[in-house]
């Protein structure tokens, strides 16, 4: 992997988010068998407007067949007729930009499927317990440079003639954003500990990925509390940062979703309504 190209990861669709094995967009064997036409919309993609290329996930199968009617495609941008694509005005991470990607009678080689015939949702999931702990880790950064630049402010910010740092009511919410943001870095550790392994990380990965955003949103907000008006501006970096993990909480996974993991990881079946 160089880096010289962005691809997207194209698996939401306007009709299901959670409800990810749901899928329209449709891909059909052409007549002579050498390529497969591409039919439909991915929205929310990280990298809409600007990838080089896209993992995409489309129908193979019929709709009842559900999750295992799916297949797995990379189509490169350049050269493929009949992509177009959006990009959204988001609260935040801008910089990595997300949209809707539209497909009209996109011609893929048959050889740019990747994996096997329908079961491009069940191996694309397995490689969510990998990304869910690294969102994790992606929080916890956030979170963790915040309380690096509160916990110096506090030192050298005074307030009736002493650091604020000396006030519990400003120390003890950073002590406390401290031993979450530690715990949580931990949970991903062995989340990944597991992986490389080679042991069951389902549980841990989604214990990751709903902890991670919810917990560093809350201690770069009370970071931002920390500078007051200061941190209020657009000139410190809190905001921003407290936008972007708060967009983790929706991407790869909702909480609600990762709680139902964890509950079907203990008591099976029984976890899930339908």
């Amino acid at each position: 992997a160089s880096g010289e190209w962005l691809a997207g990861f194209a698996l939401t669709e306007p009709r299901g988010g959670s409800d990810a094995s749901n899928l329209q967009l449709r891909a059909r064997l052409n007549a002579e068998g050498t390529h497969y036409i591409i039919n439909g919309e991915k929205t929310s993609i990280t990298f809409a407007d600007r990838a080089d290329a896209y993992l995409i996930f489309a129908r193979t199968g019929t709709p009842e067949e559900g999750a295992k009617g799916v297949s797995a495609f990379f189509i490169p941008y350049e050269g493929s007729k009949g992509i177009s694509r959006t990009c959204f005005d988001d609260v935040g991470s801008a910089i990595i930009g997300r949209g809707s990607v539209f497909f009209d009678d996109v011609m893929v080689p048959v050889d740019h499927m990747l994996g096997d015939v329908g079961k491009g949702f069940t191996q694309v999931m397995q490689g969510f317990d990998y990304s869910r702990a690294l969102i994790g880790l992606q929080c916890v950064g956030a979170a963790q440079a915040s309380l690096d630049e509160a916990w110096a402010y506090s030192k050298e910010r005074e307030a009736f003639g002493r650091p604020i740092g000396q006030f519990q009511g400003v120390s003890f919410p950073l002590s406390e954003g401290e031993s979450h943001i530690e715990a949580i870095r931990q949970l991903c550790y062995h989340a990944l500990a597991l992986r490389d392994a080679g042991l069951p990380h389902t549980k841990e990965a989604a214990m990751c990925k709903w902890m991670g955003p919810r917990y560093a949103f809350d201690v770069i907000h009370q970071c931002l509390l920390t500078f007051g008006h200061y941190g209020w501006s657009k000139d410190l970096p809190h905001q921003q940062r407290m936008r972007d993990v708060m967009g983790l909480e929706i991407g790869d996974g909702t909480a609600g979703v990762m709680k139902l993991i964890i509950a079907r990881e203990r008591i099976g079946r029984t976890a899930v309504q339908y």
